[in-house]
């Protein structure tokens, strides 16, 4: 059989091992990825998050909403319960259900609030924000 020898032949080797790399990618990556039972998988998450990041410093005045963004990033369809507490004391609860990669904003009331700093948490996990609440009309 002839060999193949010119100027272009090495960028002809290159290309075809280019190609060959570009297909078996895929296949490869997976079956590393359950070799390695998954552990190179993004780890999956809950998030919750102020809807505006400027919102501690000007806080709240009692009886606002507070516009608060849940994220779903578990790998799974998940229902959210939340609760609003000041000083240990609940003044607002609810709940939103989330399909695995999507995210919504609660709009927290605060009708019942006083002066002081609210939290707003997620049921069953470390997950919650502070902010200062005023007192209305201030």
């Amino acid at each position: 059989m002839p060999r193949i020898v010119g100027p272009g032949s090495g960028k002809l080797r290159l290309s075809i091992i280019a190609v060959v790399v570009l297909f078996a990618f895929t296949p490869i990556s997976k079956a590393l990825l359950s070799a390695v039972d998954g552990s190179f998988a993004p780890s999956p998450y809950s998030s919750l998050s102020l809807r505006n990041p400027s919102d501690p410093a000007t806080g709240y005045k009692v009886g606002d909403l507070v516009p608060v963004r849940v994220t779903n990033h578990t790998g799974s369809t998940k229902t959210y319960h939340w609760s609003a507490t000041e000083s240990g004391v609940v003044i607002s609860t609810g709940e939103r259900t989330l399909r695995n990669g999507t995210g919504a904003t609660i709009n927290v009331p605060t009708n019942f609030g006083k002066k002081g700093d609210l939290r707003i948490a997620l049921a069953g996990t470390d997950i919650y924000v502070t902010l200062p609440l005023k007192r209305a009309g201030s």
